[in-house]
């Protein structure tokens, strides 16, 4: 087994520098940089791994230096860390984290290396790197380094061809609630069919077929106050165009390469409330996490709907309805047949509630998430079993859809 001396011996065969050299040896000892660990390398003559500790760092000591494995990026390490500050001016932020795109002749030298000496002990080049320019980068930013998702990254790119910094900037998330009080209102931008956005005739030349959607309302604030990029909205399910909701549907708003990070929530709800379409409750920064979790929640939902029928049915024989409790199949409807695939879904309706008007019905119904409602009701021609269409035997249209609640 190789020794810390007998390594070391071999290693100074090399002509490294005090960083090339101590990195090496860069998980032995606590609290050191690896040019310190180089410097104690080169003083202690019967070397082992308990060398390694700040009494041993001679007065001499000092970062930077060149060898054949660095090439001297550690004499530019104010450059590096200039270059990363300069590129953060524009951005508000609280976190970053460093990545490094090692000169390639430096990364080749150092695989050299390794295959030669092994492995154990050391740290690659680029980490260090990072953790030094970091450090220059919080002491004179004030920000902290975040390694699980940070506000932005600053990859260097040190190839001497192109000496850059290259940002990478995270999303910016924003968790709320809506409630949606129109019947003319889809959840996201809803492009024309005909022009796909470009604007034409048929969508007056807007692009969409609807003036807004509750993506809209929500965003334009938001994109305005943080200079986003763009935003994209992420739903926790979605109620049709012409259903209203009130049980105060999940949501995370991401704001893509935001400039500003730092906003009054509060105002910003107020402001979103203006609208006489939508109102969004509990409005707070989100978790990445979160959106997963958000889209693929399985809520139960309470449903009230207006339902129409073509033949007037006596109160005692609504009590069929009941036989809608249960397991219900439900085939692709065919308003959605062109965009989703074509099977049959097995959904559970939990409770159902209904009330005899002039017009008709008023039902309350409580079932799994997924389940097509409007289809429960009208049958679909055969494709949802059983239905309040089916089980009446006359003709059922749901005229009128409400959310009512939506299990948190």
């Amino acid at each position: 087994m190789q020794t810390v001396k007998r390594k070391r011996d071999r290693l100074l065969e090399e002509n490294l520098c005090d960083h090339c050299l101590g990195r090496q040896f860069a998980k032995l000892g606590h609290g050191l940089e690896n040019w310190e660990r180089g410097a104690i390398a080169r003083r202690i003559e019967d070397l082992d791994e308990d060398s390694f500790i700040r009494d041993n760092i001679p007065e001499t000591a000092e970062e930077g230096g060149e060898c054949g494995i660095c090439n001297g990026v550690f004499e530019k390490l104010e450059h590096w860390t200039d270059l990363v500050v300069n590129s953060f001016r524009r951005y508000e932020l609280d976190t970053f984290l460093i990545g490094i795109r090692p000169p390639p002749e430096a990364v080749d030298a150092e695989d050299e290396l390794w295959e030669e000496y092994g492995i154990e002990w050391v740290e690659p080049l680029k980490t260090e790197l990072s953790r030094l320019i970091g450090k220059r980068v919080h002491d004179r930013t004030g920000l902290e380094v975040d390694f699980k998702r940070p506000d932005i990254n600053a990859v260097i790119e040190m190839d001497e061809n192109k000496d850059r910094v290259e940002l990478q900037v995270n999303s910016m998330l924003i968790y709320g609630q809506y409630n949606k009080y129109s019947r003319e209102l889809p959840q996201t931008v809803w492009h024309c069919r005909n022009c796909r956005g470009g604007g034409c005739d048929e969508c007056d030349f807007t692009g969409k077929n609807y003036h807004t959607s509750i993506q809209e309302e929500i965003q334009e604030p938001f994109k305005r106050e943080t200079k986003s990029i763009e935003a994209k909205f992420h739903g926790g399910g979605r109620e049709d165009v012409d259903a209203r909701c009130f049980g105060r549907r999940e949501f995370l708003l991401e704001l893509v390469e935001p400039l500003n990070r730092d906003l009054d929530l509060e105002q910003l709800q107020e402001e979103v409330n203006e609208s006489d379409m939508i109102e969004v409750y509990n409005i707070r920064y989100g978790e990445k996490d979160e959106v997963e979790e958000v889209k693929n929640k399985h809520a139960d939902k309470m449903y009230r709907a207006d339902v129409e029928l073509s033949e007037e049915v006596e109160k005692d024989d609504l009590e069929v309805l009941e036989k809608l409790k249960g397991v219900v199949e439900q085939r692709t409807p065919q308003r959605v047949e062109h965009r989703r695939a074509d099977k049959v879904r097995k959904r559970e309706v939990h409770r159902v509630y209904w009330e005899k008007k002039d017009e008709g019905l008023e039902l309350v119904i409580k079932a799994e998430a997924g389940t097509y409602i409007k289809e429960l009701i009208s049958g679909d021609d055969g494709r949802a079993e059983p239905s309040v269409s089916g089980l009446l035997g006359v003709e059922a249209v749901c005229t009128a859809l409400d959310v009512v609640d939506i299990e948190k």
